[in-house]
């Protein structure tokens, strides 16, 4: 852990054989206090079945819900340049980590998963598609955690997994982007904590579990390199 918070972390399996997982995380990039108004605002603003993008569809956005079930919240302006300010704040570390040279990022998307959502295997980047501007210069994946990945069984001072505070299932898994697909056996699930950034690189393989109960937030973002 450096002096200002930040942690990196290269993830693997011990068996031999198996390509590291290099992660970038950063413990309490947000406050508890934040992490609350922002779930707040989140569930009180108009949301819309989130999107995938197909590789083969690559220059479009559409609706597949054998792929993925999440809501998108429309926050409000000041919130999503407030936070997308946060953390390129924090980009200079993650670039540094990554050796990658960063410019720009796409706007901030903030997104809840109800019971039985969740995100099939997939890559923010596939080296091998030819996508369009500016997808084609994503770099390094971001997600920040706003409540806490818990066991639906697990109960403290604050009660069971059903609040916002804390959810079931819903586990962001990752696997190298060297590998040539998702192998859930060689995967690193990610320890969910509110107020926690993870940085990935947008190759990496990664899926989200099914939520089995509660409500996670997270806030979803892709940091992309100079244009040509």
């Amino acid at each position: 852990m450096t002096a200002d918070g930040a942690e990196s972390a290269s993830a693997s399996r011990d068996a031999a054989g198996l390509h590291a997982i290099d992660v970038f995380l950063r413990p309490a990039f947000l406050s508890d206090a934040e992490c609350a108004d922002l779930r707040a605002e989140m569930d009180g603003a108009p949301q819309a079945e989130g999107a995938v993008r197909e590789t083969d569809r690559p220059e479009a956005d559409s609706i597949d819900r054998s792929g993925r079930s999440a809501s998108e919240c429309a926050v409000s302006e000041q919130t999503i340049q407030s936070i997308a300010q946060r953390i390129c704040r924090v980009a200079p570390q993650i670039a540094e980590h990554f050796d990658q040279a960063l410019a720009e990022y796409e706007t901030p998307h903030f997104v809840v998963y109800g019971p039985g959502d969740f995100y099939r295997s997939h890559r923010d980047l596939y080296s091998d598609v030819v996508v369009p501007e500016p997808i084609a210069r994503r770099r390094l994946s971001v997600v920040v955690f706003l409540n806490d990945g818990r066991d639906a069984n697990d109960l403290d001072e604050s009660g069971p997994a059903g609040t916002t505070d804390r959810y079931g299932g819903g586990v962001l898994r990752l696997c190298s982007h060297e590998a040539h697909e998702f192998a859930s056996r060689d995967a690193w699930d990610v320890p969910a904590r509110r107020g926690l950034l993870v940085a990935f690189r947008a190759d990496t393989w990664h899926e989200v579990t099914p939520i089995t109960v509660g409500r996670r937030y997270t806030i979803v973002a892709l940091l992309l390199a100079p244009k040509d």
